[in-house]
């Protein structure tokens, strides 16, 4: 054999397994892809590995946030709705608020017009007694016969008989007059007391439409808040006085009031109602729903 040959022979023999070491290396850089991905093809999704089981719990996660945003977005627009629906009653008791007033003035009109019509009907009783008082005494001339005289005392007598009827009938429609005019007035003054009272409980109702009390106490497994909104606060238990807790100018929960010991308020909420993820904490301030006296 030729010293060429030979040399091709063993070039030959060197390719090949080149070539068998270069394929065995790719087969375990493919085995290393493979598991990094997570296995062929046909592996199961439930025991998927690596990046194919990191883009499987991403895409899960997605469809996640998706519906939390989604029902963050409800929850916003209900608080959105429900406070503008708390602006129009608060404006509505702002509008009840000067019709209370404004007849509160018409009745002070009215009573201040029937105390000057007392006044004149005291006046003309002053007036007609003082007439009865300084009606002139019988005079009769001494040098007169007794004819005369007697004429004249029945003439005296006549006429201050029909003086006496006369101002006994002016005196009798005065007390009768008077009378109605304080029976009038006093039931003018009880109306202008209970209008009175109505609006000052009114206005003073109204006042606390802007109290806000800061929360003093959360516990997230009873699901309940505590605040202090004092004693005259006008909260009831139940559900006729609701509370809404807001963080900054944001809603983030409904609260119903349960308990009312010495001003200190206990409410629960309904987690289910909150927005996910956002929960009533210290430092967030209850106020009502709705203003009173509406």
């Amino acid at each position: 054999m030729k010293i060429s040959q030979l040399l091709v022979s063993i070039l030959v023999l060197l390719a090949g397994g080149a070539a068998i070491m270069y394929s065995a290396d790719q087969q375990q850089v493919m085995d290393v892809v493979i598991a990094t991905h997570g296995g062929g093809q046909q592996v199961d999704a439930s025991s998927a590995t690596g990046l194919r089981k990191l883009n499987q719990d991403l895409d899960a996660e997605r469809g996640t946030v998706a519906s939390e945003r989604s029902s963050a977005i409800k929850a916003a627009e209900a608080a959105r709705v429900e406070m503008r629906d708390s602006a129009v009653k608060r404006d509505e008791a702002q509008t009840k608020l000067d019709d209370h007033k404004a007849s509160l003035d018409g009745v002070r009109a009215e009573v201040k017009a029937m105390q000057a019509s007392v006044e004149t009907l005291q006046e003309s009783f002053n007036k007609a007694m003082s007439s009865i008082k300084s009606s002139e005494a019988l005079t009769v001339d001494a040098s007169a016969d007794f004819g005369t005289v007697l004429e004249s005392i029945k003439s005296v007598v006549k006429e201050q008989g029909e003086l006496s009827t006369k101002y006994n009938e002016e005196l009798s429609e005065a007390e009768a007059a008077y009378k109605v005019a304080l029976d009038d007035l006093a039931a003018k003054e009880v109306e202008l007391n209970r209008l009175t009272a109505i609006n000052e409980k009114f206005f003073t109702d109204y006042t606390k439409n802007d109290d806000e009390y800061p929360l003093l106490a959360v516990d997230a497994r009873w699901k309940f808040v505590v605040f202090n909104a004092g004693a005259e606060s006008g909260l009831v238990p139940g559900d006729a006085t609701p509370v809404l807790v807001k963080r900054g100018d944001m809603v983030i929960a409904a609260v119903r009031v349960v308990t009312i010991s010495n001003g200190m308020v206990v409410a629960e909420y309904d987690p289910k109602k909150l927005t996910p993820g956002v929960r009533p904490e210290l430092g967030d301030r209850a106020f009502r729903v709705k203003p009173l006296g509406n």
